[in-house]
Protein backbone atom coordinates (compact mmCIF):
# COMPACT_ATOMS: atom_id res chain seq x y z
CA UNK A 1 0.00 0.00 0.00
CA UNK A 2 1.49 3.75 -0.57
CA UNK A 3 -0.23 6.45 0.38
CA UNK A 4 0.91 10.35 0.82
CA UNK A 5 2.81 11.42 3.66
CA UNK A 6 4.80 14.44 4.96
CA UNK A 7 8.23 14.99 5.22
CA UNK A 8 10.51 17.44 6.39
CA UNK A 9 14.05 18.99 4.53
CA UNK A 10 16.24 22.07 5.89
CA UNK A 11 18.76 24.10 4.59
CA UNK A 12 21.17 27.01 5.21
CA UNK A 13 19.54 30.64 4.78
CA UNK A 14 22.79 32.16 3.62
CA UNK A 15 23.49 35.53 1.91
CA UNK A 16 21.72 34.88 -0.77
CA UNK A 17 18.44 34.34 1.14
CA UNK A 18 15.17 32.34 0.79
CA UNK A 19 14.95 32.43 -2.95
CA UNK A 20 17.88 29.78 -2.72
CA UNK A 21 17.37 27.92 0.43
CA UNK A 22 13.74 27.19 -0.52
CA UNK A 23 14.30 24.61 -3.26
CA UNK A 24 17.37 23.03 -1.50
CA UNK A 25 15.19 22.57 1.64
CA UNK A 26 12.46 21.21 -0.45
CA UNK A 27 14.83 18.76 -2.56
CA UNK A 28 16.26 17.68 1.36
CA UNK A 29 12.42 16.69 1.98
CA UNK A 30 12.24 14.86 -1.27
CA UNK A 31 14.89 13.11 -0.68
CA UNK A 32 13.71 12.04 2.50
CA UNK A 33 10.47 10.92 0.75
CA UNK A 34 12.26 8.81 -1.41
CA UNK A 35 14.26 7.31 1.28
CA UNK A 36 11.65 6.06 3.08
CA UNK A 37 9.91 4.10 0.27
CA UNK A 38 12.96 2.02 0.09
CA UNK A 39 16.14 2.57 -1.35
CA UNK A 40 19.05 0.95 -3.15
CA UNK A 41 22.58 0.92 -2.44
CA UNK A 42 25.24 0.32 -4.82
CA UNK A 43 29.31 0.02 -3.10
CA UNK A 44 32.45 -1.00 -4.24
CA UNK A 45 35.46 -1.34 -2.27
CA UNK A 46 39.34 -1.33 -3.84
CA UNK A 47 42.31 -1.70 -2.47
CA UNK A 48 45.60 -0.51 -3.86
CA UNK A 49 49.18 -1.37 -2.03
CA UNK A 50 48.12 0.28 1.39
CA UNK A 51 45.50 2.62 0.17
CA UNK A 52 41.12 1.74 0.11
CA UNK A 53 39.37 3.80 -2.18
CA UNK A 54 34.74 3.23 -1.71
CA UNK A 55 32.34 4.56 -4.38
CA UNK A 56 28.94 4.24 -2.74
CA UNK A 57 25.40 5.90 -4.14
CA UNK A 58 22.13 5.62 -2.20
CA UNK A 59 19.07 5.78 -4.51
CA UNK A 60 15.57 6.42 -3.22
CA UNK A 61 12.27 5.40 -4.67
CA UNK A 62 11.25 8.07 -7.08
CA UNK A 63 7.99 10.19 -5.82
CA UNK A 64 5.00 11.90 -7.02
CA UNK A 65 3.90 15.72 -6.49
CA UNK A 66 4.27 17.08 -3.97
CA UNK A 67 2.53 19.90 -1.48
CA UNK A 68 4.32 22.80 0.24
CA UNK A 69 2.51 22.54 3.71
CA UNK A 70 4.46 25.17 5.75
CA UNK A 71 8.13 26.13 6.61
CA UNK A 72 9.53 28.23 8.95
CA UNK A 73 13.47 29.83 10.09
CA UNK A 74 15.20 28.64 12.79
CA UNK A 75 18.95 29.01 14.31
CA UNK A 76 19.95 29.83 10.91
CA UNK A 77 18.30 27.06 8.99
CA UNK A 78 14.72 27.00 6.69
CA UNK A 79 12.62 24.18 7.48
CA UNK A 80 9.28 22.99 5.01
CA UNK A 81 7.33 20.42 5.32
CA UNK A 82 5.72 18.48 2.14
CA UNK A 83 3.04 16.82 1.81
CA UNK A 84 4.56 13.86 -0.84
CA UNK A 85 2.33 11.78 -2.93
CA UNK A 86 3.22 8.12 -4.00
CA UNK A 87 4.71 7.47 -6.67
CA UNK A 88 2.50 6.88 -9.82
CA UNK A 89 2.12 2.74 -10.43
CA UNK A 90 4.08 1.52 -13.16
CA UNK A 91 1.41 0.76 -16.70
CA UNK A 92 1.06 -2.68 -17.33
CA UNK A 93 2.97 -4.39 -20.24
CA UNK A 94 0.63 -4.30 -22.84
CA UNK A 95 0.64 -8.01 -24.88
CA UNK A 96 0.96 -7.06 -28.34
CA UNK A 97 3.86 -4.66 -28.36
CA UNK A 98 6.93 -7.31 -28.18
CA UNK A 99 9.08 -4.84 -29.62
CA UNK A 100 9.64 -3.32 -26.40
CA UNK A 101 11.49 -6.20 -25.46
CA UNK A 102 14.15 -5.56 -28.21
CA UNK A 103 16.52 -3.72 -26.71
CA UNK A 104 18.88 -1.49 -28.79
CA UNK A 105 22.91 -1.52 -28.92
CA UNK A 106 22.66 1.52 -26.50
CA UNK A 107 20.49 -0.25 -24.26
CA UNK A 108 22.14 -3.20 -24.10
CA UNK A 109 25.64 -1.45 -23.52
CA UNK A 110 23.66 0.70 -20.52
CA UNK A 111 22.76 -2.82 -18.98
CA UNK A 112 26.36 -3.93 -19.45
CA UNK A 113 28.00 -0.94 -17.08
CA UNK A 114 27.12 0.71 -13.75
CA UNK A 115 27.59 4.20 -14.44
CA UNK A 116 25.51 4.96 -11.03
CA UNK A 117 23.17 6.91 -13.29
CA UNK A 118 25.25 10.54 -13.45
CA UNK A 119 25.40 12.53 -16.19
CA UNK A 120 28.52 13.56 -17.58
CA UNK A 121 29.80 17.04 -19.28
CA UNK A 122 30.40 16.75 -22.41
CA UNK A 123 31.59 19.81 -24.83
CA UNK A 124 30.81 20.03 -28.35
CA UNK A 125 33.31 21.86 -30.11
CA UNK A 126 33.97 23.33 -33.33
CA UNK A 127 32.68 21.09 -36.15
CA UNK A 128 34.93 21.93 -39.77
CA UNK A 129 33.61 22.15 -42.99
CA UNK A 130 35.72 20.43 -45.51
CA UNK A 131 34.11 21.79 -48.55
CA UNK A 132 32.48 25.51 -47.32
CA UNK A 133 31.18 26.50 -51.19
CA UNK A 134 28.70 23.58 -50.96
CA UNK A 135 27.09 24.88 -48.11
CA UNK A 136 25.68 28.30 -49.25
CA UNK A 137 22.51 27.12 -48.74
CA UNK A 138 22.74 25.94 -45.15
CA UNK A 139 22.87 29.10 -43.05
CA UNK A 140 25.31 28.89 -39.37
CA UNK A 141 25.69 24.98 -40.47
CA UNK A 142 28.62 24.27 -38.56
CA UNK A 143 26.74 26.32 -35.05
CA UNK A 144 23.46 24.52 -35.87
CA UNK A 145 25.45 20.88 -35.75
CA UNK A 146 26.35 21.96 -32.08
CA UNK A 147 22.64 22.90 -31.06
CA UNK A 148 20.96 20.06 -32.52
CA UNK A 149 23.60 17.81 -30.78
CA UNK A 150 23.20 19.49 -27.27
CA UNK A 151 19.77 19.30 -27.47
CA UNK A 152 19.81 15.71 -28.33
CA UNK A 153 22.48 15.09 -25.43
CA UNK A 154 20.21 16.77 -23.23
CA UNK A 155 17.00 15.34 -23.71
CA UNK A 156 18.78 11.93 -23.31
CA UNK A 157 19.25 12.60 -19.63
CA UNK A 158 23.12 10.83 -20.19
CA UNK A 159 25.32 14.23 -20.50
CA UNK A 160 25.55 17.40 -19.37
CA UNK A 161 26.37 18.95 -22.85
CA UNK A 162 27.57 22.66 -23.88
CA UNK A 163 28.68 24.45 -26.98
CA UNK A 164 32.10 25.88 -27.32
CA UNK A 165 31.26 28.17 -30.37
CA UNK A 166 34.45 28.76 -33.00
CA UNK A 167 36.70 27.10 -31.00
CA UNK A 168 38.13 23.36 -32.07
CA UNK A 169 39.59 20.51 -30.81
CA UNK A 170 41.79 20.09 -33.76
CA UNK A 171 42.51 22.00 -36.67
CA UNK A 172 41.94 20.63 -40.53
CA UNK A 173 44.54 21.42 -42.56
CA UNK A 174 44.31 21.83 -46.12
CA UNK A 175 45.16 19.06 -48.20
CA UNK A 176 45.51 16.92 -45.47
CA UNK A 177 42.59 14.30 -43.99
CA UNK A 178 43.25 13.75 -41.20
CA UNK A 179 43.72 16.07 -38.50
CA UNK A 180 46.31 16.39 -36.31
CA UNK A 181 45.52 15.24 -32.64
CA UNK A 182 46.63 16.92 -29.61
CA UNK A 183 46.28 15.18 -26.25
CA UNK A 184 47.57 18.39 -24.74
CA UNK A 185 45.03 20.48 -26.38
CA UNK A 186 42.23 18.22 -25.48
CA UNK A 187 43.35 18.36 -21.48
CA UNK A 188 43.61 22.05 -21.41
CA UNK A 189 40.35 22.76 -23.03
CA UNK A 190 38.69 19.89 -20.71
CA UNK A 191 39.94 22.04 -17.91
CA UNK A 192 38.72 25.69 -19.46
CA UNK A 193 35.18 23.72 -19.50
CA UNK A 194 35.06 22.12 -17.01
CA UNK A 195 33.61 19.06 -18.58
CA UNK A 196 34.69 15.01 -18.62
CA UNK A 197 34.51 14.56 -22.54
CA UNK A 198 35.09 16.54 -25.56
CA UNK A 199 33.43 16.23 -29.26
CA UNK A 200 34.30 17.51 -32.71
CA UNK A 201 34.03 16.67 -35.86
CA UNK A 202 34.13 17.12 -39.90
CA UNK A 203 31.94 17.75 -42.49
CA UNK A 204 33.48 15.75 -44.94
CA UNK A 205 30.52 16.40 -47.92
CA UNK A 206 27.41 17.96 -48.73
CA UNK A 207 27.58 17.94 -52.58
CA UNK A 208 24.28 17.81 -54.80
CA UNK A 209 23.51 15.19 -57.43
CA UNK A 210 21.60 14.72 -60.37
CA UNK A 211 18.33 17.01 -61.40
CA UNK A 212 14.99 17.74 -61.30
CA UNK A 213 12.48 19.87 -62.84
CA UNK A 214 9.81 21.90 -61.77
CA UNK A 215 7.79 25.01 -62.97
CA UNK A 216 9.00 27.95 -61.45
CA UNK A 217 7.86 31.84 -61.33
CA UNK A 218 9.84 35.21 -60.50
CA UNK A 219 13.31 35.32 -59.79
CA UNK A 220 14.47 33.05 -56.71
CA UNK A 221 17.26 31.01 -57.23
CA UNK A 222 18.95 29.32 -54.87
CA UNK A 223 22.36 27.67 -54.74
CA UNK A 224 22.76 24.71 -56.88
CA UNK A 225 19.44 25.67 -58.85
CA UNK A 226 19.42 27.33 -62.13
CA UNK A 227 16.79 28.40 -64.87
CA UNK A 228 15.37 28.30 -68.04
CA UNK A 229 12.66 31.28 -68.51
CA UNK A 230 10.28 31.45 -71.61
CA UNK A 231 11.21 33.32 -74.52
CA UNK A 232 7.08 34.68 -74.99
CA UNK A 233 6.33 38.76 -73.91
CA UNK A 234 3.85 37.63 -70.65
CA UNK A 235 5.61 34.83 -69.59
CA UNK A 236 9.29 36.42 -69.75
CA UNK A 237 7.63 39.15 -67.85
CA UNK A 238 6.42 36.63 -65.17
CA UNK A 239 9.83 35.20 -65.34
CA UNK A 240 7.61 31.85 -65.71
CA UNK A 241 10.24 29.04 -66.82
CA UNK A 242 11.63 25.89 -66.03
CA UNK A 243 13.79 25.46 -62.62
CA UNK A 244 16.45 22.54 -62.47
CA UNK A 245 16.84 21.86 -58.76
CA UNK A 246 19.61 19.03 -57.47
CA UNK A 247 17.60 15.79 -57.24
CA UNK A 248 19.95 14.23 -54.52
CA UNK A 249 22.68 15.15 -51.26
CA UNK A 250 24.99 13.77 -49.28
CA UNK A 251 25.98 14.25 -45.77
CA UNK A 252 28.72 12.81 -44.72
CA UNK A 253 30.71 13.25 -41.41
CA UNK A 254 33.57 12.08 -39.31
CA UNK A 255 32.95 11.93 -35.27
CA UNK A 256 35.68 12.09 -32.96
CA UNK A 257 35.16 11.57 -29.01
CA UNK A 258 37.88 12.56 -26.93
CA UNK A 259 38.44 11.98 -23.06
CA UNK A 260 39.12 15.08 -21.60
CA UNK A 261 41.39 13.62 -18.85
CA UNK A 262 43.62 11.54 -20.25
CA UNK A 263 43.13 13.27 -24.00
CA UNK A 264 43.04 9.85 -25.78
CA UNK A 265 41.02 9.39 -28.66
CA UNK A 266 38.07 7.08 -27.26
CA UNK A 267 36.38 6.30 -30.66
CA UNK A 268 35.90 7.90 -34.29
CA UNK A 269 32.84 7.44 -36.60
CA UNK A 270 32.00 7.85 -40.07
CA UNK A 271 28.59 8.71 -40.18
CA UNK A 272 26.68 9.45 -43.60
CA UNK A 273 23.92 8.80 -45.69
CA UNK A 274 21.71 10.65 -48.74
CA UNK A 275 19.06 12.40 -49.50
CA UNK A 276 16.27 12.72 -52.25
CA UNK A 277 13.70 15.02 -53.15
CA UNK A 278 14.07 18.37 -51.74
CA UNK A 279 17.23 19.29 -50.67
CA UNK A 280 18.34 22.67 -50.87
CA UNK A 281 17.67 24.95 -47.50
CA UNK A 282 15.99 28.14 -47.62
CA UNK A 283 18.37 30.66 -46.02
CA UNK A 284 16.38 31.38 -43.35
CA UNK A 285 16.37 27.88 -41.95
CA UNK A 286 18.87 26.73 -40.14
CA UNK A 287 19.51 23.88 -38.61
CA UNK A 288 18.26 23.39 -35.04
CA UNK A 289 15.02 25.52 -36.31
CA UNK A 290 11.41 23.89 -36.83
CA UNK A 291 11.61 24.80 -40.65
CA UNK A 292 14.83 22.80 -41.20
CA UNK A 293 13.63 19.54 -41.15
CA UNK A 294 10.60 20.68 -43.29
CA UNK A 295 12.88 19.14 -46.47
CA UNK A 296 13.94 15.90 -47.00
CA UNK A 297 17.70 17.18 -46.59
CA UNK A 298 16.95 18.48 -43.08
CA UNK A 299 15.32 15.09 -41.92
CA UNK A 300 18.16 13.35 -43.50
CA UNK A 301 20.81 15.73 -41.51
CA UNK A 302 18.91 15.42 -37.90
CA UNK A 303 18.32 11.38 -38.46
CA UNK A 304 22.53 11.30 -38.78
CA UNK A 305 22.66 13.43 -35.73
CA UNK A 306 20.41 11.46 -33.94
CA UNK A 307 22.36 8.18 -34.75
CA UNK A 308 25.68 9.94 -33.86
CA UNK A 309 23.96 11.12 -30.10
CA UNK A 310 23.48 7.29 -30.06
CA UNK A 311 27.02 5.99 -31.16
CA UNK A 312 28.30 8.83 -28.74
CA UNK A 313 26.16 6.86 -25.36
CA UNK A 314 27.78 3.71 -26.70
CA UNK A 315 31.20 5.18 -26.40
CA UNK A 316 31.07 7.00 -23.37
CA UNK A 317 28.38 5.04 -21.02
CA UNK A 318 31.08 2.68 -19.49
CA UNK A 319 33.72 4.98 -18.87
CA UNK A 320 33.36 5.83 -14.99
CA UNK A 321 31.64 9.62 -13.97
CA UNK A 322 34.69 11.77 -12.61
CA UNK A 323 34.49 15.08 -11.27
CA UNK A 324 37.36 17.89 -10.84
CA UNK A 325 38.13 19.02 -7.14
CA UNK A 326 38.36 23.09 -7.60
CA UNK A 327 38.63 24.61 -4.25
CA UNK A 328 40.08 23.09 -0.72
CA UNK A 329 39.20 24.91 2.42
CA UNK A 330 40.46 23.19 5.86
CA UNK A 331 38.03 20.32 5.33
CA UNK A 332 35.77 21.14 3.02
CA UNK A 333 36.36 20.12 -0.80
CA UNK A 334 34.37 21.50 -3.58
CA UNK A 335 33.83 19.47 -6.94
CA UNK A 336 32.40 20.66 -9.95
CA UNK A 337 29.68 18.82 -10.13
CA UNK A 338 26.52 18.64 -8.16
CA UNK A 339 22.50 17.73 -8.23
CA UNK A 340 22.34 18.53 -12.11
CA UNK A 341 25.03 15.30 -12.36
CA UNK A 342 22.60 13.50 -10.24
CA UNK A 343 24.99 13.66 -6.85
CA UNK A 344 23.30 13.49 -3.79
CA UNK A 345 24.94 13.71 0.16
CA UNK A 346 26.34 10.31 0.93
CA UNK A 347 27.83 9.40 -1.87
CA UNK A 348 31.23 8.57 -2.31
CA UNK A 349 33.76 8.44 -4.95
CA UNK A 350 37.60 7.75 -5.34
CA UNK A 351 39.92 10.34 -5.66
CA UNK A 352 42.55 10.79 -8.35
CA UNK A 353 45.44 12.45 -9.18
CA UNK A 354 47.77 12.52 -12.26
CA UNK A 355 50.82 12.09 -11.36
CA UNK A 356 52.76 15.05 -11.88
CA UNK A 357 56.16 13.57 -12.14
CA UNK A 358 55.28 10.46 -14.34
CA UNK A 359 55.56 10.79 -18.38
CA UNK A 360 52.69 10.07 -20.88
CA UNK A 361 52.08 6.74 -21.83
CA UNK A 362 52.65 6.04 -25.70
CA UNK A 363 51.81 3.72 -28.56
CA UNK A 364 54.60 2.47 -30.24
CA UNK A 365 54.50 4.76 -32.62
CA UNK A 366 55.85 7.47 -30.47
CA UNK A 367 53.79 10.05 -31.97
CA UNK A 368 52.16 13.17 -29.58
CA UNK A 369 48.76 12.28 -31.53
CA UNK A 370 48.87 8.61 -30.33
CA UNK A 371 49.70 8.88 -26.55
CA UNK A 372 47.69 6.76 -24.33
CA UNK A 373 46.74 8.75 -21.77
CA UNK A 374 48.76 10.05 -18.05
CA UNK A 375 49.29 7.73 -14.92
CA UNK A 376 47.00 8.35 -11.85
CA UNK A 377 47.50 7.33 -8.25
CA UNK A 378 44.46 6.88 -5.71
CA UNK A 379 44.73 8.66 -2.91
CA UNK A 380 41.41 8.05 -0.94
CA UNK A 381 37.12 8.51 -0.87
CA UNK A 382 35.69 11.68 -1.39
CA UNK A 383 32.12 11.71 0.39
CA UNK A 384 29.45 14.17 -0.74
CA UNK A 385 28.03 16.28 2.41
CA UNK A 386 26.41 19.35 0.65
CA UNK A 387 25.16 19.45 -2.98
CA UNK A 388 24.08 22.59 -5.23
CA UNK A 389 23.14 22.40 -8.86
CA UNK A 390 26.50 22.99 -10.18
CA UNK A 391 29.10 22.01 -7.76
CA UNK A 392 29.08 20.05 -4.17
CA UNK A 393 31.00 20.12 -1.06
CA UNK A 394 32.19 17.12 0.71
CA UNK A 395 35.17 15.96 3.18
CA UNK A 396 38.33 13.45 1.97
CA UNK A 397 39.73 12.11 4.94
CA UNK A 398 43.19 10.78 5.57
CA UNK A 399 44.65 12.34 2.56
CA UNK A 400 45.59 15.91 1.63
CA UNK A 401 43.66 16.51 -1.96
CA UNK A 402 44.76 20.14 -4.46
CA UNK A 403 42.62 21.59 -6.96
CA UNK A 404 43.00 19.65 -10.30
CA UNK A 405 42.62 16.58 -8.64
CA UNK A 406 39.72 13.81 -9.64
CA UNK A 407 36.89 12.47 -7.74
CA UNK A 408 35.10 9.03 -9.83
CA UNK A 409 32.63 6.47 -9.46
CA UNK A 410 34.06 3.09 -10.16
CA UNK A 411 30.95 0.99 -10.47
CA UNK A 412 30.86 -2.65 -11.33
CA UNK A 413 29.67 -4.35 -14.79
CA UNK A 414 26.78 -6.06 -14.88
CA UNK A 415 25.81 -9.58 -16.58
CA UNK A 416 24.41 -9.69 -19.43
CA UNK A 417 20.71 -10.64 -19.33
Amino acid sequence: MAWAAEFEGLAPVGLDGLAVARPLAIQDALENAALFNGAQVNSLAVKKGGQWGETTQLKGTPQGDYKLLREWQSNGFLHVVLDVAPPAAPASPVASAPVETMKSTASRAAARCDGGGYRRKVLLAHFWIEHPSQTLDLDRFPEGIQVELTRQLHAGQQFLPQRSPNVGVFDLVPQVFDPLLQPERVREMARLYSVQFIVGGIVRDTSFSGERYTVAYGTDLRPGERKTVANLPILNFAQVGVKAVPAARRFDMDLFVFDGVSGALVNRHRISGKAEGEVVQDTGRALGTVGFTETDYGRLVEAKLSEATTLLSQDLNCIPFSAKITRVEKNSVYIDAGYTSNLRPGDTLQVYRISASAMPIDSASYLPSMRLGMPEEQLGTYTVNQVQPLFSMGTVKGVRVEPGDYVRFVGQERKNE
